[in-house]
């Protein structure tokens, strides 16, 4: 699996013009519509550029998006300054999320995890929420920092191999 993080910020160099052919739903928070357009500027230039893929058209298979030639599979998250698009081969599943001070424990409870530490529960929070986008429990998985954010990435292979890209 090939992870990418990338900053949002960079949205804001992008011309408005060329962001608009990347939308995808209908938003009305402005700084939502302009990360969701980014997401897939950025999905569409690593789709052309890295893997080489001509037809780079999505469509969406109960609300998720896919590749219409389902050439390649990729999962989005974004979370405060970043944005995660993971790839594989095979089903998967991303998630980010901003790390901040909580009621862990109460919220572990609720979701039943078993949560020792506040960083303990942001990797079965993210994992919990890349399985959801995966579609159900994998064992394959592999979770990570980068400051103030935690990233679990998922994959229905169980010999996944993990490669992360950064671009902060």
């Amino acid at each position: 699996m090939d992870i990418f993080v990338i900053n949002s910020e960079k949205a804001n160099s992008v011309s408005a013009d060329l962001l608009k052919e990347f939308e995808h739903k209908n938003f009305v928070n402005e700084s939502q519509k302009k990360i969701h357009r980014f997401t897939y500027l950025m999905l569409d230039r690593i789709l052309k550029e890295f893997y080489n893929i001509s037809n780079r058209s999505i469509v969406f298979n109960e609300n998720k998006p896919v590749l219409e030639t389902n050439e390649k599979t990729f999962s989005l998250s974004h979370s405060g300054d970043y944005i995660v698009i993971a790839f594989s081969d095979c089903n998967c599943g991303v998630d980010i999320e901003k790390t901040k001070i909580r009621d862990y424990k109460k919220i572990s409870e609720r979701m039943g995890f078993n949560s020792a530490s506040l960083k303990n529960f942001y990797y079965n929070w993210t994992k919990y929420e890349a399985e959801y986008k995966l579609g159900g429990k994998t064992e394959s998985s592999y979770c990570f920092e980068i400051p103030e954010y935690v990233i679990s990435c998922v994959s229905k292979n169980p010999e996944e191999k993990y490669e992360i890209y950064y671009n902060l």
